[in-house]
């Protein structure tokens, strides 16, 4: 959906707070099959709160994961995706015109909706509904004619853009294409789900510190936020409650007890956790609703902590919601000789972004 350029295969690279995943598909006419999948934990502290502290490591990781996987050398080019504060994402509404003079105009509709200077940060767009046929370049409507369409502008800075492909270009790749994470999370889904044209659905991809939304209505993304809270809010709460340093309290949460710790000592704090979070997905539930007619029907979660056994239960009655895992293999061609099925069942909440972005190709728009 962003800084599109050509048609070719190509690596999905989503780089995490405490981890990094790479992604292959081969896509024909039936469909994608998984060529390579391969993750890498980071070492502590080399993302703190969305920043990058230690690019030589995350570099470092993406080199490992490459020699690891066995990446062919011709296979150089890649997608990335950004998301948190440096991100904007509105839909705006603006008189019915061509795409070529939309992408002419753009930048100053923009100006209105961005809380940046214009000139420090890249800017596309996405049409997302029209009243009536898109006009072709140079084509004049009729001044009697009032029509408008919905488009979705979208805007990174370019210091964060910059900083993810000095990574990639040192560990050896050609980033081709920038993403979104709200984006490749819903293209993660799509390839295995499809998109409903006629329904409501969260997709919550529950990180560390990051919890990405994306709403859709009728197949079309109506909503997006990046809330600063994740599964580190679940550690934190455990720690705090327990009084326990916050490595302990990390093992506690992935239900590794020691020390005479029962699970049954550590679930109350566990729900509180997951409370907090699902208290700041209904808030953007609400922040839709304000703006829409249509109400989410159901949760899809992903993400590093949507592994953790029994979440999607606690969300949902949070939220009083249906809600599942995200499982972006469900659809795809894998090969079990090359790839463990318990292997790929136990990281499919975690791999969601980069199978998103292992999907794009250059000429997507």
């Amino acid at each position: 959906m962003f800084f599109s350029l050509a048609s070719k295969p190509f690596l999905g690279i989503d780089i995490g707070s405490f981890a990094v995943k790479l992604a292959l598909l081969k896509k024909s006419s039936r469909g994608f099959e998984l060529l390579n999948f391969g993750m890498l934990p980071l070492p502590p502290d080399t993302i703190v709160d969305g920043e990058v502290e230690n690019p030589g490591a995350v570099t470092d990781a993406i080199k490992n994961i490459l020699k690891a996987e066995k990446i062919p050398s011709s296979v150089k080019n890649c997608v990335f995706s950004v998301s948190g504060q440096s991100v904007i994402i509105k839909k705006i509404t603006v008189p019915l015109m061509s795409e070529d003079d939309l992408a002419e105009s753009i930048q100053q509709e923009a100006e209105q909706y961005i809380p940046f200077d214009i000139d420090e940060v890249n800017v596309d767009f996405q049409i997302v509904k029209s009243e009536g046929p898109i006009p072709k370049k140079g084509q004049k409507l009729q001044q009697s004619e009032d029509r408008q369409m919905d488009v979705l502008l979208v805007a990174v800075k370019k210091e964060v853009i910059a900083e993810q492909t000095e990574i990639l270009v040192n560990a050896g790749l050609k980033p081709t294409v920038a993403d979104l994470d709200v984006f490749a999370l819903e293209n993660g889904f799509e390839i295995s789900y499809g998109l409903d044209q006629d329904d409501t659905i969260a997709l919550v991809n529950i990180g560390a510190f990051v919890t990405n939304v994306n709403i859709i209505e009728n197949g079309i993304t109506a909503y997006t936020r990046d809330i600063p809270i994740g599964g580190s809010k679940i550690t934190e709460t455990i720690q705090k409650k327990m009084n326990i340093g916050y490595k302990d309290a990390e093992k506690f949460k992935l239900g590794i007890f020691e020390g005479g710790t029962r699970r049954e000592d550590v679930i109350p704090h566990v729900k509180a956790g997951v409370a907090a979070i699902a208290e700041e997905i209904g808030k953007t539930f609400e922040m839709f609703q304000r703006s829409s007619e249509g109400r989410v029907r159901r949760v899809h979660l992903s993400g590093g902590t949507a592994a953790l056994e029994g979440i999607d239960t606690l969300v949902g009655q949070e939220l009083g919601l249906s809600c599942d895992i995200i499982n972006p293999f469900r659809n795809v061609k894998i090969n079990s000789k090359l790839f463990d099925p318990e292997y790929i069942e136990k990281i499919a909440p975690m791999a969601v972004i980069a199978m998103g972005l292992a999907s794009r190709r250059l000429d997507d728009k």
